[in-house]
């Protein structure tokens, strides 16, 4: 099978790529910097890269031509300068759909997130949700998967809350760190696509993606804490004083440290029921700690 990937250079992206080229097919992907290093990494593993961005529909659907599937993976956590939630993941979605459909590429595989809904008071899962819906009245062959926090080896947030409990004597946490997270491995999503892919059973569904373990967000400090051998103590930051932080980060940082989007995101549980991921897609998602394995001194 041929397959185009959007967001193959992204930290999911190139764990997907080598799950899919592993499992024998051949790729295609999108790649706003044809010569960076993580086109480079896409390419060792045999990909075709497809210089361009969600933004260019025509460039998309050239990229897609005589692919069997469409992975749609791109998605912003932060509002870049000359980009919004709007514009990448629902508009980019309309835009991969229409390529999709150009192309005569009638399966469609689409990367969302857990919690994604109309109300929750966060941009990133209100556009989430727009998109979804968007999908589920495309009229393609879709399936779209719903993740709590990715972890593993280039995982950013994860890794930032790794530099912390290895360089310094404590952790920040923003609010109370009550709200509950079920983490889940990069290999497990991956693997939920490439079985997604042998399996038309999976046509028209929405699986909700997480790991066995569900915790509240001092839990998963203290979980890392046991993988890393640290002892660290917790500092809770009331979100009343993170709220002007954010708002100067978004404001002055080409990355931002935190922005206002994710402050609420902080606050909400992103938990699921993961039955039908096991039962339907086959994948037993590995324990937390087991999954942190990289992050062991």
């Amino acid at each position: 099978m041929k397959i185009f990937i959007t967001g193959g250079t992204g930290f999911v992206g190139k764990h997907l790529a080598r799950r899919l080229a592993a499992d024998g097919h051949d790729l295609a992907c999108l790649a706003v910097d044809p010569d960076g290093p993580d086109a480079d990494l896409l390419r060792k593993l045999g990909a075709v890269i497809v210089p361009g961005d969600i933004g260019d529909a025509d460039g998309l659907a050239a990229g897609a031509a005589g692919c069997d599937a469409f992975i749609h993976m791109v998605g912003i956590i932060f509002q870049p300068r000359g980009a919004t939630f709007e514009q990448i993941h629902v508009q980019g979605t309309y835009n991969a759909m229409a390529a999709a459909t150009v192309a005569g590429v009638k399966r469609y595989l689409h990367m969302s997130a857990l919690s994604a809904g109309p109300d929750t008071g966060s941009e990133f899962y209100r556009t989430k949700w727009m998109a979804e819906e968007a999908v589920r009245g495309s009229g393609l062959d879709f399936t779209i998967f719903r993740p709590s926090m990715i972890h593993g080896p280039g995982g950013d947030f994860i890794e930032m809350l790794a530099q912390q409990i290895r360089w310094a004597p404590v952790v920040s946490v923003i609010g109370a760190g009550h709200n509950r997270v079920q983490p889940v491995a990069v290999a497990d999503v991956a693997a939920s696509y490439s079985r997604a892919l042998r399996d038309d059973r999976t046509i028209g569904q929405t699986y909700d993606l997480g790991g066995p373990d569900q915790f509240t967000f001092n839990e998963m400090i203290d979980s890392m804490c046991r993988v890393m051998g640290k002892r660290r103590l917790k500092v809770h930051i009331p979100v009343s004083l993170a709220r002007p932080a954010a708002w100067f980060f978004e404001r002055v940082q080409k990355k931002p440290l935190l922005t206002t989007d994710q402050l609420k995101m902080l606050q909400i549980d992103n938990v699921c029921d993961i039955t039908r991921m096991k039962e339907e897609l086959g994948v037993d998602p590995v324990a937390f700690e087991e999954g942190l394995a990289f992050l062991r001194a």
